[in-house]
C-alpha cells in the first residue's frame, strides 16, 4: 500500500456500541467492496498464521488468531437472513418464552 495514506479500518465508537448487535449489523452491511476484499485477504492471512501456531502446539496463539479469522471471515461473507425468515424466528422465540413463563408458574 505505499502511497496511500494510512486509514484506519475499525470504526470509532464506544465499547458499547460496538458490541452492540444492530451498530454491528449496520456497520457490516455498509462496507464497500474494496473493505469486503481486504477482510477477505485478513481472514485468508489470519488463518494461515492460525495453522502455524497450531502446527506447533502454541494453543494460547492459535485461539485468538481463531476468533479474529471468524470474525474477519464474517465481514468478507456476511450473508442476511430473509426478512420474512428473522420475523418468523422472533415470534417463535416470543412463543417459547410464554411457553417457558406459563409452565414456571405451574411448578
Amino acid at each position: 500500500m505505499a502511497g496511500h495514506a494510512s486509514q484506519s479500518v475499525m470504526p470509532t465508537t464506544t465499547k458499547d456500541s460496538f458490541f452492540d448487535n444492530e451498530s454491528r449489523k449496520d456497520s457490516v452491511a455498509a462496507i464497500s467492496p474494496r473493505q469486503r476484499e481486504t477482510a477477505q485477504y485478513i481472514s485468508d492471512m489470519v488463518l494461515e498464521l492460525r495453522n502455524l501456531a497450531k502446527s506447533v502446539q502454541l494453543y494460547q496463539v492459535m485461539v485468538p488468531l481463531e476468533y479474529a479469522y471468524y470474525e474477519a471471515y464474517g465481514v468478507a461473507n456476511k450473508v442476511e437472513p430473509p426478512a420474512e425468515e428473522v420475523a418468523r424466528l422472533r415470534h417463535l422465540s416470543r412463543e417459547s418464552e410464554l411457553a417457558d413463563g406459563g409452565q414456571a408458574d405451574q411448578e
